[in-house]
């Protein structure tokens, strides 16, 4: 049996030493472990050895140290270990120089560590690897639950676990409230085939991941909780191989981490409840004390004096489903809102996920608040699952408790309304539903209803029989701005053919197109025809 130089690097005394020189040579393997302290140990030794050296023998001889490098890269030997501090204060450069020349590694002891602490272990890897491997997991183990325990910290942790697999590590997080170290190069995240593969595997797997101008090999554990994944450690293959021990040390860096972002996620969690419940309290309590809610406000820095306009945000179909705004969905879109808008509050308000947005001196106008919005919503769409946060109802600015409580009205009409008549756009604003606001009043639905029969709703029964197309043609006709020409043109209808269709209109329905009153009557008949089937029987 055999190790290579880069894993035994991972053993014993040899975790605290360093390659100073040679590092195209790790790959070699190690069948044995012997000590030099004579001048002529070159001849005894048989290929594949690494070999333990004060340096004694060559420490005054440039040419002899040279020459020794030469004679062990020509015997097989797999590397030098060499402790100063005793003979020589430093290892010499002629041995640095010859071995970086040849690709011999030259490894340099701490003066703390003993042969023994290097011999016995590495020789334990070469006869009984899986002794060995128990053991160092069981140290590596008991450092990382130490950090963990004595709450150390995620930075600790990280710098730790680098230390005990030798290479680079990173952590990431699908929560923005956790705070991570800033990994060390641009870093891009996991397909969505490598998370669904993390997912359903849920240990760690080897994946090839790009770093900087190179793909190099990875080892990915995934941080669960629930069952999904939520973010990563990535042990990256840059400065030394993987070995077996890595695989298990990141299982168990993996349970560890997934037990501080669950105590950092209950911890958000109980704060995003105080922001939901200070909410609730803000818009709906008519009862509550103003010192009480200036109190409670502070916190989350809310002027009870204040412009404010307030959104509300939904998924695809304007709807979310109960289990759709947990707090992950509630923390994406907090953390998108609060990178450009430090001081707005965002929470779940009714099964839908509520944003009241502070609007400063001078930029309450309309377009300008428009344009905030269509920022808004193009961040959502990058930092949030789009499938839950796609839509968007807008309020009118506010001041004071009572106008933030109408602007939360509003947004509430305006994506009730949204699904009613059908609108296509991705963010509806109260200002622009025009007389949808009071068709959409819920005390007019039984007089719209009647309103309907008597004007579209003759239409509607005449064109489930004909072909005229009566209702698509009215329709055309207001949109054009009753121009004829314009209107059969969108049509692609002779002018007269219109003309006859605009006569039969007025025929069928009772109202006729040349009465301003009367003309009324239909337009606000279409309007409530787009209100959709809540109308009609």
């Amino acid at each position: 049996m055999s190790v290579s130089v880069l894993s035994a690097l991972k053993i014993g005394g040899l975790r605290e030493c360093q390659v100073v020189a040679g590092h195209n040579g790790l790959s070699k393997p190690i069948k044995n472990v012997t000590i030099m302290e004579v001048p002529d140990i070159v001849r005894w030794l048989k290929g594949n050895e690494l070999l333990l050296t004060s340096l004694y023998p060559v420490k005054d001889d440039e040419r002899a140290q040279r020459e020794l490098i030469q004679k062990l890269k020509a015997a097989g030997t797999s590397a030098l270990a060499v402790k100063p501090y005793h003979f020589v204060k430093s290892i010499p450069e002629a041995i640095l120089e010859e071995a970086d020349k040849c690709g011999f590694p030259i490894i340099e002891i701490p003066e703390h560590i003993s042969y023994l602490d290097i011999l016995s272990p590495v020789m334990n890897t070469i006869f009984d690897n899986k002794v060995v491997l128990q053991e160092d997991l069981e140290q590596a183990s008991q450092i990382l639950n130490e950090i963990s325990l004595n709450a150390q910290g995620i930075d600790t942790f990280i710098e730790t676990l680098g230390y005990l697999t030798k290479n680079t590590i990173t952590v990431e997080s699908q929560y923005s409230f956790i705070t991570l170290p800033e990994a060390p190069f641009a870093l891009s995240p996991l397909t969505d085939e490598e998370q669904d593969e993390l997912t359903f595997i849920r240990h760690p797997i080897l994946i090839n991941r790009k770093y900087e101008e190179q793909t190099v090999p990875c080892i990915v554990a995934p941080i669960m909780l629930n069952g999904r994944v939520f973010g990563n450690i990535t042990c990256w293959g840059v400065m030394t191989d993987h070995s077996k021990i890595d695989l298990a040390i990141l299982e168990k860096a993996s349970s560890l981490l997934s037990l501080e972002f669950l105590k950092l996620k209950v911890k958000y969690d109980v704060e995003q409840q105080f922001r939901n419940d200070f909410l609730r309290e803000l818009l709906f309590n008519e009862s509550m004390n103003k010192k009480d809610l200036n109190e409670w406000g502070e916190k989350y820095h809310f002027d009870l004096g204040g412009k404010y306009v307030c959104l509300l945000l939904s998924g695809e179909n304007g709807e979310q489903r109960a289990d759709e705004t947990d707090s992950s969905k509630v923390n994406e879109v907090d953390h998108a809102v609060r990178k450009r808008w430090p001081g707005a509050i965002v929470g779940e308000i009714r099964q839908l996920i509520c944003v009241v947005l502070p609007v400063g001196d001078g930029d309450d106008d309309g377009e300008h608040i428009k344009s905030q919005c269509k920022v808004l919503l193009n961040d959502l769409k990058v930092y949030t699952n789009p499938h839950a946060v796609s839509r968007m109802s807008v309020g009118r600015v506010n001041s004071g408790i009572k106008g933030l409580r109408l602007s939360f009205y509003e947004a509430e009409q305006a994506i009730r309304l949204q699904r009613r008549i059908n609108h296509s756009q991705d963010i509806i604003y109260y200002d622009d539903l025009g007389v949808y606001r009071l068709l959409g009043q819920p005390s007019v639905e039984k007089e719209c209803r009647y309103f309907y029969k008597e004007t579209i709703g003759k239409l509607v029964d005449y064109d489930k029989n004909h072909d005229l197309k009566l209702v698509e043609s009215l329709k055309a006709y207001f949109q054009n701005n009753e121009n004829l020409k314009e209107t059969s043109e969108f049509l692609y209808i002779h002018v007269n053919t219109l003309k006859y269709r605009i006569n039969k209109i007025s025929v069928i329905s009772g109202y006729s197109l040349n009465k301003t009153d009367e003309k009324m009557m239909l337009y606000l008949g279409l309007k409530v025809h787009d209100m959709g089937a809540v109308f009609i029987d």
